[in-house]
Parts: C-alpha cells; sequence; structure tokens
C-alpha cells in the first residue's frame, strides 16, 4: 500500500483535504485511473495533468497537484471530499516518492542500461532471480525520467519487501543515467551494450559511452560488456577507477564468457564459463531464443544472477526456460513465410544483426522491410546509406524501405551490380501492398525500425490481407 505518511515524508508536501489514508497504486494519466489509486499531476511540453484533476477525483480516491493549483484544489475539496495533497513540483515529488520507496522497501536495485537488449536482458534476469525472492521490474519501456520513478513506485506499493529490483535505464541525452542513478540508487549496474543509438542527444558514439558509464559513480559493482569495453579503451576512453568491474562477453579477457557457440534453427547452445569471487563455473546453455545479441543479453543476466548466487543449474535451467520479449526478434510464420518482427527500436548496430539473423535463418529468399532510424541526428544519412551497402553485401535479395532517412539505403542498395530488387515505399499501406505482390513460400522477411515508424503495422496488415 502507499500511505499518505509516505508521500508527505518523501515529498515534503502538505495536506489540504484528507479522505483516503492509503492507496493501491499511483497513477500519471486519468484514461486509466482506478479507483483506490492516487493521481500525480504532471506538467510536460504538450500537456498539464492539472487540468484533469476533476476528473481524477471523481474516478480516484485523491491528487497530488502542485501549489499553483491552491485556490481550484479549496473548491474541489468542498465537492469531493478526497484526499489532496500540494507539493512545489509534481516531477520532483514522483522522484523524491520513488527515492524514498526504493530505500525503505528495495534490498538490492539492479540498474541495467544500454544500447541494445536492456529490455531482453532485464526479462532474463527477472526469470532466474524470481526463483531465489520476491522481485520486481518496470514493465515495457517505462524507463526514463517518468517511467522509472513511476514503475518504481508502482512496484513496491504492492509489498513491503522486495528481494530485488531490476529495472532498465534508458537515455537520450547526456545526464540522464547519472538523473535515473541519482532516483534510484542502484546496488548493482548492468551496460549490456555501447552502440550507436541516440547520437543527436549524445553527441557521438563518445557521448554514448560516457552518459552509459555514468551509473559508474553510483554502483558497488558494475556488470559490462567486456569486448566493448576493450574496443573502447583503444580510443583511451575508460571507466571510473576503483570500481569492481565484472566483465563479460566472448573474449578470453571476460569473467563471464561464452564458448563453442552454435546456432540451430531457431535457438542457439553455448558452454559457459565464468569465474567470479573465487567461484569457477562451466555450464552448457541452451537458448530457446535466437541471434548473438541475445547470447550477450543471456550473459550479462548469467553474470549478474551468479554474482547474486544462483545455482548454475538453476541458471542454466531459467536461460532455457525464456521464450523471447515480444517483438525483439519475434519469430512467426505466416501461409508458408517466415516473418521476424524486430520492430520495437532500431539503431545501426541492431538493425545489422537482425540482418544477420535473416540471413541465417532464410528458408529461401531473404527480404529486408526496414524502417528509419532515429535520433541519428548528422550521422543520419552517412549510417542510412551503410546499411543500404550492407543488406547487399550479406546477399540480401529484395529490400523494401520506408521513411525518408531510409531512402538513402535503398539507393546505395539498388546501385549496386548485379543489381538487386528493391522497392521505396511511403507508408504502411504501400509496404502491404508490395509483400503481397511479391511475396514467395518459404521466402524469410525481415521486419524492423525505429519505435516511432510503428513497424509492427505492416505484419498486421498482412495477417488481415491474409
Amino acid at each position: 500500500m502507499l500511505l499518505i505518511n509516505h508521500i508527505l515524508k518523501a515529498t515534503g508536501g502538505s495536506l489540504l483535504s484528507e479522505g483516503s489514508s492509503s492507496f493501491t497504486s499511483l497513477s500519471t494519466d486519468t484514461r486509466t485511473l482506478k479507483n483506490g489509486e492516487v493521481f500525480l499531476a504532471l506538467k510536460g511540453h504538450r500537456f498539464d495533468g492539472h487540468d484533469f484533476i476533476e476528473e481524477a477525483l471523481r474516478k480516484g480516491s485523491g491528487i497530488i497537484i502542485n501549489e499553483s493549483m491552491k485556490s481550484r484544489a479549496e473548491v474541489l475539496r468542498g465537492i469531493y471530499r478526497k484526499t489532496i495533497i500540494l507539493v512545489k513540483d509534481t516531477l520532483r515529488a514522483l522522484h523524491d516518492l520513488a527515492r524514498y520507496l526504493r530505500k525503505e522497501r528495495i534490498k538490492e536495485f539492479i540498474g541495467i542500461t544500454g544500447s541494445n537488449g536492456k529490455t531482453t536482458t532485464k526479462e532474463m534476469l527477472y526469470t532466474i532471480l524470481s526463483s531465489k525472492g520476491t522481485v520486481v521490474k518496470n514493465e515495457g519501456n517505462l524507463n526514463n525520467e517518468i517511467g522509472l520513478p513511476l514503475s518504481i513506485v508502482r512496484e513496491s506499493s504492492s509489498y513491503d519487501s522486495v528481494e530485488y529490483g531490476i529495472f532498465e535505464m534508458g537515455a537520450g541525452r547526456r545526464g540522464d543515467i547519472r538523473l535515473l542513478s541519482e532516483i534510484s540508487m542502484p546496488d548493482y549496474g548492468v551496460i549490456t551494450s555501447i552502440g550507436h543509438a541516440h547520437l543527436e542527444g549524445m553527441g557521438g558514439i563518445e557521448g554514448v559511452f560516457r552518459t552509459k558509464t555514468e551509473i559508474a559513480d553510483f554502483v558497488k559493482v558494475l556488470f559490462i560488456n567486456g569486448d566493448d569495453e576493450l574496443r573502447f579503451a583503444e580510443k583511451g576512453w575508460e571507466i571510473k577507477k576503483g570500481i569492481n568491474i565484472i566483465r563479460f562477453g566472448l573474449s578470453d579477457k571476460c569473467h563471464v564468457r561464452a564458448e563453442d557457440i552454435r546456432y540451430l534453427g531457431d535457438y542457439s547452445t553455448y558452454l559457459l564459463r565464468a569465474e567470479i569471487n573465487n567461484l569457477r563455473v562451466e555450464t552448457p546453455v541452451r537458448l530457446n531464443v535466437t541471434g548473438p545479441g541475445n547470447i550477450y543479453n543471456s550473459l550479462a543476466a548469467a553474470s549478474v544472477a551468479l554474482y547474486c548466487g544462483i545455482p548454475e543449474e538453476v541458471l542454466a535451467s531459467k536461460l532455457e526456460e525464456f521464450r523471447g520479449v515480444k517483438m525483439r526478434l519475434e519469430i512467426k510464420e505466416l501461409n508458408g513465410i517466415r516473418f521476424i518482427l524486430d520492430c520495437y527500436n532500431a539503431n545501426p548496430d541492431s538493425v545489422k544483426n537482425a540482418i544477420m539473423e535473416l540471413i541465417r535463418l532464410k528458408k529461401k529468399r531473404a527480404v529486408a522491410v526496414l524502417g528509419d532510424m532515429l535520433e541519428l541526428g548528422e550521422y543520419s544519412e552517412a549510417l542510412h546509406r551503410e546499411i543500404g551497402r550492407f543488406l547487399y553485401e550479406q546477399g540480401v535479395n529484395v529490400f523494401i524501405a520506408l521513411g525518408p532517412s531510409m531512402k538513402s539505403a535503398f539507393e546505395e542498395f539498388i546501385c549496386r551490380i548485379p543489381k538487386r530488387e528493391g522497392f521505396f515505399a511511403e507508408n504502411h499501406e504501400e509496404v502491404r501492398k508490395i509483400l503481397l505482390k511479391i511475396l514467395e513460400p518459404s521466402d524469410t522477411v525481415l521486419i524492423k525500425g525505429s519505435r516511432a515508424m510503428a513497424m509492427e503495422k505492416v505484419l498486421e496488415e498482412i495477417e488481415y490481407a491474409g
């Protein structure tokens, strides 16, 4: 439960009206607000939750608003007779409440960041650590300055004590990981990968490295992709000295590594070797998810799990139990055609990995349907053109490009000799029409793009039509 006293103590707010003294959870959206929840009125660039406080009082059990609304709240107090709490700044109040509940209720906090693999690593680790005690996590992509603290409040409201909190941390600009770490006070940090994502907000790949490694200033142990770290160390970019670092990857310099990797249809196997805290592990692992990225994700999860004392046989069993995350290299069969749906997000590294999986899994022709990779700033055209060349070099048979940026990739793909089949589409409907016209039985189709491109609509329309 979430008590009034918790909110007042954490935020320094004042109580204008008291109805219920406890709440089931916290909400920031009146459309989904339930009776028993308290509504927090956030103000953004394009909305202001204070415009909906009367609706919130009708539907929920109370509201938290800023002090500028005091006179309006005094009127509403006499009408609704529900809890009304005043704070100086509602976003700051959310951060303060999350920090308070994290400290009071979550024993060990694991923060997961990285350019790729955050959600899958989080879900893998959740599957493993749930065998040891109560574990909470953020759902979906609630990983920014609103989503992370809101998730902490919601998830911790259901328990008096939680063994582990596993929360992914997203970043679009420098300082984001530092802010999220100040809110959540992580005990352990995981950096899954460092790649060409959000270059626009971070000022290039060095900015990505500096941003992701901000978490090192807060944790007692950092688990990092050792192969990435070695690559960046060659540039002279180093992580904070004096911190306990555990590396995972394929290099023999990593504490946790995969050897004898085999990709077998839609699953993979490898031998896990680890040396952590005087513990030596050697155990076979089977993953029922595909791709090199998931090897790294599983190594990241295994590193933390082994450090936390999970026996190797439990670790291997739980990794095999894991069945993937929706829209992340999700494989579907439709009318004899294999679709690889990997459209939760996209950056140059994840797109290349997905293309390699398309080639590995293809039954007959390899067809790539790619939407724009966003937030690349001044690097966008060059990186999209690089993808066009990569598609051709990897042997993709047909390429369908969607979006103004991906048009550059299309131009690179179709100018090669010998020519291959390529199409440029203006919208999802055009993509659907092209696919329905060209697809043949036993084709394998990759569908991928940045979240804002909503590439899953392509398959939805194909399923509807077929």
